[in-house]
């Protein structure tokens, strides 16, 4: 968790007001999605995160969030 936190943190660092692009295995998503979100580990099999998804976040310079989609496979329907 300390490990994808960190990717996170150093991501909107150096790269503020710019589209980042992360790519995760789903606990990974699962990880920075609960702590983006400001929830308890607890939580974390309440979020699903299936193969291929999307989630698409975005945060503001005060630290809000914004979730945009969430567990989107919609990209695959022409599949």
């Amino acid at each position: 968790m300390a490990r994808a936190s960190d990717v996170l943190r150093e991501a909107l660092l150096h790269y503020p007001e710019q589209t980042v692009v992360l790519v995760g295995h789903d606990s990974v998503n699962r990880v920075l999605l609960l702590q983006l979100l400001d929830m308890p580990l607890a939580a974390y099999w309440r979020l699903v995160q299936d193969p291929c998804t999307l989630n698409e976040i975005e945060v503001f310079a005060a630290g809000d969030v914004r979730v945009q989609r969430m567990n989107d496979t919609s990209h695959l329907d022409q599949l």
